[in-house]
């Protein structure tokens, strides 16, 4: 005997871990009384044959497997009846006596209704009332399904409220890393914005006099990435494409100021351009490129940024033709904020690494899931 709605949907065969695997449907439980059934059949067939020392005749069987199968899909149908109904939910939340009467209530009522419509069909001599033994056999019968019925509802509550605790706690840490990566993302603009303001302020001061129109140019190139860049602090998303007008912009600052000592080629191919990525990510490589790379180097230096597709990963190479790898690999701390940031999205599905880039300079790999 069973009750196929337990709890919420669950079975009682779902304690077997193999029935599990099923996902939930009202079909699915159906064929799943069925089963539990035929084992209680098999069971009270079983004990049977043990006390009476004989098999039973194919009549005595086909009483049993019809007795379980009447009382477990009558026990099925109160209990959907209650959850389907919104009863059960109410019992929840009426304490635990209330949730003791349920489960015993419907189970008993089931088993009455169960061993009556056997006895209409095979005239067994059914009297639940006028009977001791019948009434015996329905209370300890009721007593084993109530049992079952509350140990699998138990167990369910239990689960449920460490799947609950579970996802609390892992909204909680998801939100802590935000908070972290959002913190980090805020302390690395003030680091970028300051040095770089007051320079490119200073350069266009210098120009508005003996050159207006290359400081007017400055200006417009730095008020497009002031533009981008404050933008890209109010998003935890962006895209390859606004990224590279951030560093497009950025560049061309840089350009104004450096003249032809620096070049640079930026490659984003159409289909990444609107490819989701944290804001901030590429310009800081880029910025450690030129500080650590190419300012330091006499006649200057290319910086190239390149995104490609990798199987299931986005791959976007930042290479200098600077002073080289040691000195790039030395002022590394903006890179391991980088790698941490990497790995407080992306786990161990993104990566950052960093070589040598011939024949010259130095080549910075950051890999992303698709």
């Amino acid at each position: 005997m069973s009750s196929a709605a337990a709890s919420s949907g669950h079975h009682p065969l779902e304690m077997i871990p193999f029935f599990r695997r099923i996902p939930y449907s009202r079909t699915r439980n159906l064929v799943f009384t069925f089963i539990w059934n035929c084992l209680f059949g098999l069971f009270f067939v079983t004990v049977n044959s043990a006390f009476s020392a004989r098999l039973p005749t194919p009549h005595a069987l086909l009483i049993y497997f019809t007795l379980t199968n009447f009382v477990g899909y009558a026990i099925h149908a109160l209990f959907t009846a209650g959850e389907v109904s919104g009863l059960e939910e109410w019992v929840k939340c009426r304490g635990h006596l209330a949730r003791t009467l349920y489960f015993t209530l419907f189970p008993t009522l089931g088993v009455i209704a169960g061993f009556q419509a056997t006895d209409w069909i095979f005239h067994i001599g059914f009297n639940w009332l006028g009977d001791p033994a019948w009434v015996v056999t329905i209370g300890a019968t009721s007593l084993v399904i109530s049992a079952v019925i509350s140990a699998i509802f138990y167990f369910r509550e239990r689960e449920a409220s460490a799947a609950a605790e579970a996802e609390r706690e892992r909204v909680r840490t998801e939100r802590i890393q935000r908070e972290a990566v959002a913190a980090n993302l805020r302390a690395l603009q003030a680091q970028i914005e300051p040095h770089f303001l007051f320079n490119t302020l200073a350069n266009v001061a210098s120009l508005v006099d003996r050159d207006p129109a290359k400081a007017k140019h400055m200006l417009e190139r730095f008020n497009h990435f002031l533009r981008a860049s404050l933008a890209a602090t109010r998003t935890e998303s962006t895209t390859l494409g606004a990224e590279r007008d951030l560093i497009t912009a950025y560049l061309d600052v840089l350009k104004v100021r450096i003249g032809s000592r620096l070049e640079y080629d930026i490659d984003i191919p159409v289909e990444l351009a609107s490819f989701a990525l944290p804001p901030m990510l590429l310009q800081p490589v880029v910025e450690n490129a030129i500080k650590h790379g190419l300012e330091p180097k006499v006649e200057g230096g290319r910086v190239e940024v390149h995104a490609r597709r990798e199987a299931a990963r986005v791959a976007i190479d930042i290479r200098d033709t600077g002073v080289g790898f040691v000195s790039a690999a030395q002022s590394g701390l903006g890179l391991t904020n980088l790698r941490e940031r990497l790995k407080g999205l992306y786990g161990d599905q993104a990566s950052l690494s960093v070589a040598e880039n011939a024949p010259a300079g130095t080549l910075v790999t950051i890999r992303l899931p698709a």
